[in-house]
């Protein structure tokens, strides 16, 4: 890394400024930063017993301390809980164990009682905000860390799905995004794997866009503009009535797609291959994605239509990632399904994919043996998709670099993965969709 040019340099007296805000952060959310040393603490004790005692003791530290992490990061909320979200993603930076363990920060959140949202409509709509609706069901359909969505009618009788930020969240953001980026200058010089603070920016923009829902109702009307694949639909939002704190959608009723699975598992193969379709065409064809595919976000409507939900989190690409990703994912797909064992020259070829995608930190040999590890071991006894995480593994075992920009593709596949393995849905090549080409056909 380039050294920081004499204005990204502070003076002591900004040094101590910038200091003193974090430490102002520090005493304003100490609950929070008081759970979150003494988790440090508690980890740190945990590691300095179990190190020098070998593999085994290692592991066992692993599952204990992720516990504990997790835990940490479900009461302090909001940023913590958005922190957790993203590393639980990324198995090419952790263990598995704090993968799973993080994991299960997808679900939603405690529900927040509507009194505390009057104050949040009030300032979007001002005094008379109880008039534009006709009546607000008080219980949240779904509540995550930074808002809240409730079922309402509008005042013209429409039946519309009202998503309300979080009291107060946009106050605790600022001070724990002082406390992490504070955290991640602390730690950069102990952590060579990766650029904490690098990664702690891309953490804060991302969630602070999240924090203004214009940003959420953009990335919607985007999305309903594309051509959608068969059987796949997206809400339709009300504009008038979407502001930074509020984003209003027209209601789409249905039960959520793991549910609807479990009562009827026929359905399985025909829902999950539109799905897969779906992710499939935005990443190759618009080279923009759904990032958030946590099973609460997909639900089936009466007639039988997939609906996908929150668009808070979407991944950009540019056109040469489109080309190179697109050229990758379906080197995987096909090898991947391939009932004979792939030959040398076509294993070459996938190692040389993963370089020319920006895959770093290895030389070409040593992707092509990962390759060929995954094509010969784990892809011939799971499902190509569910075998991506397998691969991130060895990546980060093998110290290589992951293009920040495939992150959240990994994390869709994983997903999807995880998905077909659950009810038993084989991957098949007509399951997804040509790059460029875009699909308009159901599986049968």
């Amino acid at each position: 890394m380039a050294p920081p040019t004499p204005a990204m340099q502070p003076g002591r007296r900004q040094q101590w400024h910038i200091n003193r805000r974090a430490l102002a952060a520090l005493v304003s959310g100490r609950p929070r930063y008081f759970r979150a040393l003494t988790t440090t603490a508690q980890v740190v004790a945990l590691y300095s017993r179990a190190w020098p005692l070998g593999a085994d003791a290692r592991e066992r530290a692993h599952a204990v301390a992720a516990q504990r992490v997790a835990e940490l990061c479900r009461r302090n909320g909001g940023l913590w809980t958005k922190a957790a979200q993203f590393f639980s993603s990324r198995s090419d930076l952790l263990p598995p164990v704090y993968i799973e363990a993080l994991q299960t920060l997808q679900n939603d959140a405690a529900p927040v009682a509507f009194a505390q949202l009057k104050p949040v409509l009030r300032s979007a709509y001002g005094p008379g905000w109880q008039q534009l609706f006709s009546f607000i069901d008080e219980a949240p359909v779904a509540t995550a860390s930074i808002a809240q969505v409730h079922r309402a009618v509008l005042a013209s009788g429409e039946a519309v799905a009202l998503k309300v930020r979080l009291p107060a969240v946009e106050k605790v953001f600022e001070q724990d995004a002082r406390v992490f980026r504070l955290l991640a200058r602390w730690l950069s010089p102990l952590v060579r794997v990766l650029d904490v603070v690098q990664v702690t920016e891309h953490l804060l923009a991302m969630t602070e866009e999240e924090l203004d829902l214009r940003h959420e109702a953009h990335n919607l009307q985007r999305f309903a503009r594309l051509e959608q694949v068969e059987g796949i639909c997206v809400p339709t939002l009300v504009p008038e009535l979407s502001k930074a704190q509020v984003m209003v959608t027209h209601w789409l009723a249905g039960q959520r797609l793991r549910e609807f699975l479990d009562a009827h598992p026929a359905h399985a193969p025909l829902l999950l291959g539109r799905l897969l379709d779906s992710y499939v065409q935005q990443v190759t064809r618009y080279g923009l994605y759904h990032a958030d595919p946590h099973p609460g976000n997909f639900i089936v409507t009466p007639d039988g239509t997939l609906a996908i939900l929150d668009f808070g989190a979407v991944g950009r690409l540019t056109a040469p990632e489109v080309q190179r990703y697109s050229r990758l994912l379906f080197g995987l797909l096909a090898l991947g399904l391939e009932q004979d064992q792939p030959s040398d020259e076509e294993i070459d070829a996938l190692g040389q994919l993963f370089v020319d995608a920006g895959f770093e930190g290895g030389d070409p040999a040593t992707l092509r043996e990962l390759s060929r590890y995954v094509l010969t071991d784990r892809m011939q006894r799971q499902a190509p998709l569910a075998s991506m995480g397998d691969l991130m593994e060895r990546f980060r075992e093998a110290r290589i670099r992951i293009p920040d920009s495939y992150i959240g593709i990994s994390r869709v596949l994983i997903t999807l993965g995880g998905f077909l393995m659950q009810y038993q849905v084989p991957l098949t090549w007509q399951a997804s969709v040509a790059p460029g080409a875009g699909s308009k056909r159901p599986l049968q």
